[in-house]
């Protein structure tokens, strides 16, 4: 891929990605149906969509309070030396999302780790003594209220999303037993699955060295668990909301679950999350243009008097979004970095 190919996705192509984002498994036979097309003709879109990039399949724990932590970490840069410390940063496991930011702060990272502990060495010990890092300043998140897996295209008519969703709930029955992610029998699976989201029995079986009744087995019961995120994720400029703004809001504590209720209503919203500090709500969205993002922004503060909204950060570029490495025009390069901790 030499990032020249910008034709626009087809209608049908949405609505698979829409399809996929309601349920990512999916099997091709389950979706032929409702999307009125053959499980042949649906496979060969999607190896179309995700080999060009344009859509792929992440997978990550998921993020609670007794998983895995996280944190936004502002990064400044020494002058000269931002190209060098995203190439450090590519690599590192732990960072899941790297964007440019256009005011206040160079780099904004959004990091993960199994424990509090981890979380600070990663921040102190790891991102703080990267050549070329000139400051860092860490907001720990001490709760995920919403997260780019909810986000959704509107592809798909009320009927589709309907029938996906009931495609899901008969494929994905909660079990009520855990599993142990980064123990030897799951930890290998996990970190395949970030690779390829969508992979099969029999695909884990031949890549972890395993029979594949037995990995037909382990993967049931991770999908089941619940312990996992799959996500469908596009790319965002060739979508009708290319910009994405990042708002650190300053509420009194008291106001905080009313104003996340509020959030929750808009689907433009990708990311919610309260933080320790002064700026204790952050709001992530992708809006359709600049206009709209000031017109969404005074929606805020109509709808929620008691917020001030200290700091507005509009993201140039997304380098890595949850592992995958981007190009400049959004689209997955094909490498990814697993993000799990630990």
């Amino acid at each position: 891929m030499d990032g020249t190919d910008r034709h626009p996705l087809s209608e049908d192509d949405f609505a698979l990605v829409h399809a996929l984002q309601l349920h990512p498994r999916a099997s091709w036979a389950g979706l032929g149906p409702v999307l009125d097309a053959a499980p042949v003709t649906l496979a060969r879109r999607w190896a179309r969509l995700q080999g060009s990039g344009h859509a792929w399949i992440s997978c990550y724990p998921v993020v609670g309070e007794d998983a895995m932590q996280v944190a936004l970490v502002e990064v400044d840069c020494a002058p000269g030396r931002l190209a060098g410390v995203v190439a450090a940063l590519d690599s590192e496991p732990s960072v899941m999302t790297i964007e440019y930011a256009a005011r206040g702060r160079d780099l904004l990272l959004t990091v993960n780790a199994a424990s509090f502990t981890e979380l600070s060495g990663l921040v102190l010990d790891r991102i703080g003594r990267v050549a070329g890092v000139a400051s860092v300043r860490t907001h720990l998140a001490s709760r995920v209220h919403r997260e780019g897996s909810r986000w959704r295209l509107d592809a798909l008519d009320t009927r589709q999303v309907a029938a996906v969703r009931a495609l899901r709930r008969a494929d994905t029955t909660p079990q009520a037993a855990g599993v142990d992610l980064r123990g030897p029998v799951y930890a290998p699976l996990v970190r395949e699955l970030c690779v390829d989201g969508r992979a099969s029995a029999a695909e884990l079986a031949d890549r972890v060295g395993r029979p594949a009744s037995t990995v037909r087995r382990q993967l049931s019961a991770l999908v089941r668990s619940r312990a996992l995120v799959f996500r469908c994720e596009v790319a965002q400029l060739l979508t009708r909301w290319p910009i994405c703004v990042t708002w650190w809001i300053r509420l009194p504590t008291a106001a905080v679950e009313h104003a996340v209720r509020r959030v929750r209503t808009d689907p433009r919203v990708r990311l919610c999350l309260s933080l320790t500090g002064p700026e204790n709500l952050l709001v992530t969205a992708w809006t359709h243009s600049l206009g709209e993002l000031v017109g969404m922004q005074s929606a805020l503060e109509r709808s929620l008097p008691q917020a001030q909204i200290v700091d507005t950060s509009v993201i140039l570029r997304t380098r890595k979004r949850m592992g995958w490495l981007l190009h400049p025009d959004g689209r997955a390069t094909g490498a990814c970095v697993p993000v799990f901790p630990g």
